[in-house]
């Protein structure tokens, strides 16, 4: 069994890296349809595992962290009003174009949330909350870290998808 969490994340990581260089299909199909397989072969085939599948697509369709994403615009707002710099031009240019850190982060720790979500299928079906509670958790911070202190996408895009790819242990 750990073969298979194992042999998953490092999948996952390859799958998400892929997504980042143009081949979306890989980041958008690719690492739900690997969790959900995977999930429906350790829950003894349960059918319903595989309704992952396509939650997961959802959520990375839905939740992404381009200047252009519904998250970021979002936090561009919030942290502008909040400091008070959102009628600044200059201000606003550097948060649209990833300048500012804090809309960065919280970019990233939103779609890190919502893209942990669909593992609320996995605790519904085994009853494993608290460890659907921790990924939430775990997947919500790192994502936000991951963009903190790993610059090189070749670096942080894997550990994103190997981070995504842990919902298999809940």
């Amino acid at each position: 069994m750990i073969l298979i969490y194992v042999a998953v994340i490092v999948l996952c990581a390859i799958l998400w890296r892929l997504g980042g260089n143009g081949y979306d299909l890989c980041r958008n199909w690719g690492v739900p349809i690997a969790i959900g397989l995977a999930k429906f072969y350790i829950a003894g085939q349960n059918p319903l595992m595989l309704l992952y599948i396509p939650a997961l697509w959802a959520m990375i369709q839905g939740f992404s962290y381009g200047s252009t994403a519904p998250p970021h615009i979002f936090w561009v707002w919030v942290i502008g009003k909040i400091n008070g710099k959102y009628d600044d031009a200059v201000w606003k240019y550097k948060a649209k174009h990833g300048g500012i850190k804090a809309v960065e982060i919280c970019t990233r720790c939103t779609c890190g949330f919502f893209w942990s979500l669909p593992a609320a299928i996995f605790a519904f079906f085994s009853g494993a909350w608290i460890g659907f509670g921790i990924y939430v958790l775990f997947l919500t911070i790192m994502n936000g870290l991951i963009w903190y202190f790993i610059k090189d996408v070749r670096v942080n895009e894997p550990t994103v998808g190997a981070c995504i790819s842990t919902a298999i242990m809940i």
